[in-house]
């Protein structure tokens, strides 16, 4: 894996909560940051395939309500 820097800017009380989580774990800062940022995208990710899901399904929803309405209509 290539890493390379990214420069960001925290609260005061982020960078001292990371500090702590460094030293009580043992792993090192940066490292803490790179699992946060994927478990935020990972996160993001799963958002986005629920809500396509929830659309895939209010579209076969409306699929089958028009359908029942022709199958009234009969």
């Amino acid at each position: 894996m290539v890493l390379k820097t990214y420069a960001a800017k925290l609260e005061e009380r982020q960078i001292e909560a990371l500090r702590k989580l460094s030293k009580g774990t043992k792993i090192p800062q940066a490292e803490l940051l790179r699992q946060a940022v994927d478990l935020l995208l990972e996160r993001w990710r799963s958002e986005q395939e629920r809500l396509e899901f929830l659309k895939r399904v209010d579209e076969d929803l409306e699929e089958d309500r028009e359908a029942m309405e022709r199958l009234a209509q009969l």
